[in-house]
């Protein structure tokens, strides 16, 4: 051993690229990117290493170092998803559904312009009802309100659960060229995927224009019609499916809304695209990013990516056919946390699931009704009742006297209103009564005696 050996030992540990600054999920070998650490050994107050040891600290080293990476490796790398397929898909009450949103309590809503309006569903699959839209709505979001906000060609509507418009984006008819996908932010601003206009544009939760993202083109940061649009809350961005161009861009969702990286590129190959439409993620339970799902049209496939960095290809569900676990021309993908359920929309006319990780269809629901406290003696003809209800649900309100009930309307997925008019002198019983689709009844019923 020469001297220079005797006073360092070189151990070659290649760290590789770090695919993402933010967040170190992956750490791969490259011998185009070593780096050197040097460790020199001072015994006595000389610069030597005996040989003796320098045989056994250099196994020391080359263990600790694989023994490293194998952990980061373990801790950080997205896998490819064990995926089950969830039978049987919706089909009923579907003509050519276009996009998904669920809400808080696992109910879903597809827009389906041949149906004329927005089909809702409940967790199980069973149609509830029908919202009727002016426009053929196109893309869907829900705000925290569990108000609807819906995308019709030229314009976006807010609408209430039972389909009244109690607001829009911007300045209504005529803010957009073709308004297609919908995303929300934690913020609450709006995102809006503008097709034939090749943009994004940004709105406040209030429905005010802030900003538009983007420009045709096939630059970053540019668009050839973009559709589907999602927002990533782990690093706070919005992702949007940049569909002619073959690929999925993203960008902040803050500030000057920046372009940030792109994933795939245009083609037949894994982590290429030949017409992606739709975007979906999951995340781990601490709440990091964990896969990306993107719905390929003309490839009728999903495609499930570690979107870290500039993406790693894990796996493919489903390919083209009609068969269960079959798709035919998926335009959307959407992931429900509370059921691990990935919802693949085939414009073809149905709504696939499959289970994520474990994954499944909730075998049922619970219903349970509440109505909110009400007076025992009241001084005027009518009452105001409301409550809550822990799943979709039909609310009908009685009275044992001429007394009449007015339409149950919904201030939010989960909460509704009745005015009662007409109250008799003396007692007057009040009963309500939720049934779903299960057939599960949840009764409740209350005297409130009039007294002028």
């Amino acid at each position: 051993m020469t001297v220079f050996e005797r006073k360092y030992l070189l151990i070659i540990i290649n760290l590789g690229f770090i695919r993402n600054s933010l967040h170190i999920l992956r750490l791969r070998f490259s011998f185009k990117n070593l780096r050197f650490l040097l460790i020199r050994i001072t015994i006595n107050g000389g610069n030597y290493m005996p040989d003796r040891l320098f045989p056994i600290l250099k196994k020391v080293a080359f263990s600790l170092a694989a023994l490293a990476i194998s952990l980061t490796s373990a801790s950080f790398a997205a896998t490819a998803p064990v995926t089950t397929v969830l039978t049987p898909p919706v089909t009923k009450h579907l003509g050519s559904p276009l996009r998904l949103a669920f809400d808080a309590k696992g109910a879903f809503f597809v827009t389906d312009p041949r149906m004329g309006g927005i089909s809702k569903f409940d967790s199980l699959g069973q149609f509830i009802q029908l919202i009727k839209t002016p426009e053929a709505p196109q893309g869907i979001a829900i705000n925290d309100q569990g108000n609807l906000i819906v995308s019709q060609g030229n314009s976006v509507a807010i609408l209430d659960q039972n389909g009244s418009e109690i607001g829009h984006l911007g300045s209504g008819v005529g803010q957009f060229k073709k308004a297609n996908g919908i995303a929300i932010d934690a913020a609450g601003y709006i995102y809006v995927s503008d097709t034939l206009d090749n943009n994004v544009k940004v709105f406040t939760a209030n429905g005010m224009f802030v900003k538009t993202l983007g420009s045709k083109g096939t630059g970053p940061g540019q668009f050839s019609m973009p559709t589907g649009i999602t927002y990533e809350k782990a690093s706070n961005q919005i992702a949007v499916a940049d569909t002619q161009n073959g690929r999925i861009q993203f960008f902040n969702a803050s500030g000057n809304y920046d372009y940030i990286k792109t994933i795939g590129t245009f083609g037949f190959a894994p982590l290429q695209f030949r017409s992606p439409g739709g975007i979906a993620f999951d995340y781990s339970t601490t709440g990091s990013l964990n896969r990306m799902y993107v719905a390929d049209t003309y490839l009728n496939s999903i495609q499930v990516i570690d979107a870290t960095g500039t993406g790693a290809y894990l796996a493919t569900i489903g390919n083209n056919g009609l068969a269960s676990g079959q798709l035919t021309e998926p335009v959307d993908v959407v992931f429900d946390p509370a059921t691990q359920r990935l919802a693949v929309v085939s414009s073809s006319g149905k709504v696939s699931f499959f289970g994520i990780d474990g994954g499944a269809t909730p075998t049922e629901i619970t219903q349970t009704l509440s109505v909110s406290p009400l007076p025992n003696v009241v001084r005027t003809s009518s009452i105001s009742v409301n409550g809550t209800i822990k799943s979709s649900a039909a609310i009908t309100v009685k009275t044992n006297t001429s007394a009449t009930a007015s339409t149950i309307t919904y201030t939010s997925s989960g909460t509704w209103t009745c005015i009662i008019k007409g109250l008799v002198l003396g007692p007057n019983q009040i009963s309500i009564t939720a049934t779903d689709f299960n057939g599960v009844v949840s009764k409740h019923s209350v005297s409130i005696t009039y007294t002028p």
